[in-house]
């Protein structure tokens, strides 16, 4: 039975331990109901729970009718809810009321879905594989289930899910045929791709930070690269010049430049892509 372990951010030391789901934890999320910071998870038992920091169950969502895939909080005005998915493809969303799920529609791919809002809340988006291994990224219309527009550039077959984030700048990547894809989000056509010089993986994972100026991605070695605008290669060498000053050693980085076309609609992209490979590990 899987445990959850609620941590001190600023320590480390275990504040509490809680059973969560039985079989696999799938997707956990912040949320907050009632302006009361909580933690929504799901897993293979077909239930989406929400917790507070004491590790009470406060609600138990119950209705879906395979293992719950993901779960996606969002907040619209005064109306907060909880988007879900499962892999059946079914899609579904609750209020925080205990009065069973409110939307019910398939994904595009009816398999494994996430869905995510755009930075400044105003856009869902959805991304997937069927069981064909078929990828998808769409805009959603979260009120009736349909679909806004429907992205183009994916393979017909991918070797995994494909994973995506979003950007206040109003761009998509995502990872997918050993390569990171962008799109700007009024464009179903690619922008521009690049494989970072080589060493990803078939799907990457990838999450752009808070200002957007960085996007982190996997790598085959159990690695990561990061890819920077040109704000994000001034905030790394910003980094640099502290890290040599603190060691009086060299740190040795490579940067890897790809234009765009200059008649390309990227330009808070700054019309450049850089690669900045960076000593950081990721421990499995």
């Amino acid at each position: 039975m899987p445990i959850k372990h609620l941590m001190a951010y600023n320590s480390v030391w275990r504040h509490v331990q809680i059973d969560v789901h039985v079989g696999g934890v799938n997707d956990l999320a912040f949320t907050y109901p009632n302006k009361q910071l909580c933690i929504a998870t799901c897993g293979d038992d077909k239930l989406i729970k929400v917790w507070d920091l004491t590790g009470q169950k406060l609600i138990n969502f119950e209705g879906h009718g395979a293992p719950v895939y993901s779960v996606c909080p969002h907040q619209k005005e005064n109306i907060q809810f909880i988007f879900s998915t499962d892999v059946d493809g079914k899609i579904k969303a609750w209020l925080y009321d205990n009065l069973g799920y409110r939307v019910d529609y398939d994904s595009p791919g009816q398999w494994c879905t996430t869905m995510l809002y755009s930075t400044d809340g105003s856009r869902l988006f959805s991304r997937g594989t069927s069981k064909n291994g078929d990828s998808f990224l769409v805009e959603c219309n979260e009120r009736e289930g349909t679909l806004k527009r429907t992205y183009s550039g994916f393979r017909k077959k991918s070797a995994g899910i494909v994973q995506f984030d979003t950007t206040k700048s109003h761009f998509l990547a995502a990872g997918e045929d050993n390569q990171i894809k962008f799109w700007h989000m009024d464009n179903t056509n690619v922008l521009t791709s690049t494989d970072a010089e080589g060493g990803l993986p078939s799907v990457p994972r990838l999450r752009f930070n808070k200002e957007a100026n960085l996007l982190v991605v996997t790598t085959t070695d159990i690695g990561m690269k990061i890819l920077a605008n040109s704000d994000g290669i001034e905030y790394l060498r910003a980094i640099e010049a502290q890290s040599y000053e603190a060691s009086k050693a060299p740190v040795v980085t490579k940067v890897f430049i790809c234009y765009n076309s200059p008649s390309s609609p990227s330009a808070s992209l700054t019309n450049l892509i850089f690669w900045f490979t960076c000593c950081l590990v990721f421990y499995s």
